[in-house]
């Protein structure tokens, strides 16, 4: 099924497909719903998938400037639509981010949620990674760089005040620093990490099905199961 919702001053497009307990995927910078296409597959029989393209991003509206806040904002509005109550999240990259803002200042949307290859300021991203983002922008004019290369900016009481249970998770070559990615988890009051090994940033998730026992873990489990939290790295 493939929906367009009106949010936010802009037409968000989502494509929902298989059954089971909801699960809202958001996609990286410049990519778009399909990212989560192999997961999504292998999830399908257990979960009704809901994958967004976030604003300026595949099908959904065309904007000149981005800003988290705003996509975050979006998909706010967007799942007050489609749910009665928390949902669960998977996000990567700059879906990770939106996640984090999603947790933190609507915190009543959030059932849990997996963020991948996320960071909560832009020097969490490795050197190199921020350099390129630089050329590009210098380039090209693309404003999706100066979007990561100046966004976002979380405080460690931002961090403190999401409450849902979270796995946080980067590949072991991500571009996000893995110094940076273990603090995050470790401000995250509810919050386990895992970092992927012989993974860079986004080949266990684009195109990959390798998270699928992990969301079927994690979004299945009880709350009485869950006990204390577990370092799996």
């Amino acid at each position: 099924e493939m929906a367009y919702l009106h949010v936010n001053g802009i037409d968000l497009y989502v494509e929902i497909y298989g059954e089971g307990t909801p699960l809202v995927c958001l996609h990286g910078n410049g990519e778009d719903h399909t990212t989560f296409s192999a997961l999504g597959a292998t999830l399908s029989k257990e979960f009704k998938i809901h994958a967004f393209d976030t604003r300026g991003h595949g099908r959904s509206t065309m904007v000149t400037a981005y800003h988290y806040a705003d996509m975050a904002q979006d998909i706010a509005m967007a799942l007050e639509e489609l749910f009665e109550g928390p949902v669960d999240l998977l996000g990567f990259s700059d879906g990770g981010i939106i996640a984090l803002f999603l947790a933190i200042w609507f915190p009543h949307l959030v059932r849990r949620m997996i963020i991948c290859g996320a960071n909560y300021h832009p020097y969490g991203i490795r050197e190199e990674g921020r350099l390129a983002m630089q050329q590009e922008y210098d380039a090209t004019g693309n404003p999706l760089m100066p979007l990561m290369l100046q966004e976002p900016w979380l405080t460690q009481e931002d961090l403190h005040r999401v409450s849902c249970p979270v796995w946080v998770v980067a590949g072991e070559y991500d571009i996000i620093e893995e110094a940076h990615t273990r603090e995050l988890a470790a401000y995250l009051p509810n919050a386990r990490l895992r970092i992927m090994e012989d993974a860079d940033h986004s080949s266990y998730v684009v195109g990959s099905d390798q998270l699928a026992d992990l969301c079927r873990s994690f979004f299945h489990e009880s709350d009485q199961e869950r006990g204390g939290i577990d370092r799996c790295a």
